[in-house]
């Protein structure tokens, strides 16, 4: 065997893009494996972005607590859903983060480790399986690279719609009337497919309010939403003093299944991968699961049989719950979406929270398609009561 240089790496891992999925593999990593070096490329100044996620109780897995607690900022015991007809409570731990905090964690954990360094307002040109392209032509090389620049990066399968959303997060003059988030509201009026409003009480004083709606166009009227808002604040209680900050989204609900992970560098996460739950737009408990398997599992085995039983088991759930999706933009419109959403969310607790986290089981699939849907003769039978808040 002929005397031949190894090799040379950058990193063990190589991260592109700065948002929720790659902060996540970056902290598990550090905790898992600390003696592997990361370079995270991210071309803003800062990780996250613009941007505040949520996730439910059996979203984030047991096993990844003891590196992903510290993202958890605010925490409920659960949240309030109102329809014109119904409302409820559902238990179960509610979570929050802001990206400010996912900033504040990040850096941290970067900052207490030589091994990890973040390459911020850093642009990207290309991706290859080993080696990452830098937009002023120079290049890196990783063992694993990870490409996770953000849902542009991805496709959309056609026959889907859009959950679109504006959010405010205000100053309040007074305190607000709940302390536990609204998950959703379809009270308001109805408009441009399935439209409810989304409430976070941060503090006594500070409020996320977002105008959300299930839509088949991604058109978003920034504008003119923002001041539907602020006029229809004052119904829920809240009296707004000043406008901090506002969030922007318009996130794809694919009709066909979009996750279609590839057993070989580089692996494409985040919404560009397919690492979103198709039905909600919440991301962090598939992403959490893929940060959890490349903590795991070493290098050399990274597309091993854990690989393909996670892919698998996730490739089921996406093409279910965006099949829910290709029923809800294909033919339920106007009433019929709001009466379809009303008659999900009467499910038992545990059926929702599974849905979030991508854990369905057959007789999930069957209750949410059969048991009292809007297509059985028995499809309105059945109405909740109001349980009393904690």
């Amino acid at each position: 065997m002929t005397t031949q240089e190894q090799p040379r790496f950058d990193a063990d891992y190589l991260l592109v893009g700065g948002g929720l999925q790659n902060a996540l593999i970056l902290l598990a990593l550090a905790q898992r494996r600390p003696d592997a070096s990361i370079i995270l490329l991210e071309r803003d100044a800062g990780i996250g972005g613009n941007h505040i996620w949520s996730f439910q109780a059996r979203d984030l897995p047991a096993s990844a607590f003891a590196w992903a607690s510290p993202l958890i900022e605010y925490e409920w015991p659960g949240y309030q859903l109102f329809f014109k007809e119904s409302s409820r409570w559902v238990k179960g731990a509610y979570r929050s983060l802001s990206s400010e905090h996912l900033d504040r964690v990040v850096r941290a954990v970067a900052d207490a480790s030589p091994r990890i360094e973040l390459r911020l307002e850093t642009d990207v040109r290309r991706v290859q399986a080993e080696e990452v392209e830098l937009a002023d032509g120079s290049r890196l090389r990783g063992r694993v690279v990870i490409d996770a620049r953000g849902p542009e990066q991805g496709g959309h399968s056609p026959g889907g719609g859009y959950q679109k959303f504006v959010g405010l997060e205000c100053r309040l003059s007074r305190a607000a009337p709940t302390t536990v988030p609204i998950l959703m509201d379809s009270r308001c009026q109805q408009r441009d497919g399935f439209r409810f409003f989304y409430i976070l009480p941060f503090a006594a004083d500070r409020v996320l309010i977002e105008d959300t709606y299930f839509s088949n166009r991604p058109d978003l009227d920034v504008d003119a939403i923002s001041a539907a808002i602020l006029a229809e604040a004052p119904a829920f209680g809240l009296e707004i003093d000043a406008v901090l900050r506002t969030e922007v989204g318009v996130l794809p609900m694919p009709a066909l299944s979009t996750f279609h992970p590839k057993s070989q560098a580089p692996i494409v996460a985040g919404y560009a991968g397919g690492w979103f739950n198709p039905s909600t737009g919440y991301s962090l408990a598939a992403a959490s699961r893929l940060a959890e398997h490349l903590s795991k599992t070493p290098v050399d085995d990274l597309f091993g049989q854990d690989w393909r039983r996670l892919t698998r088991y996730l490739r089921f759930q996406s093409i279910f719950l965006a099949a829910l999706n290709l029923l809800m933009f294909r033919w339920f419109h106007g009433d019929k979406r709001r009466r379809l959403m009303e008659r999900f969310y009467l499910l038992p607790d545990a059926v929702i929270h599974r849905f979030f986290a991508m854990e369905t089981t057959l007789v999930d699939w069957w209750r949410i398609m059969y048991v009292g849907a809007p297509w059985t003769p028995k499809g309105w039978g059945r109405r909740a009561r109001t349980p009393e808040q904690p």
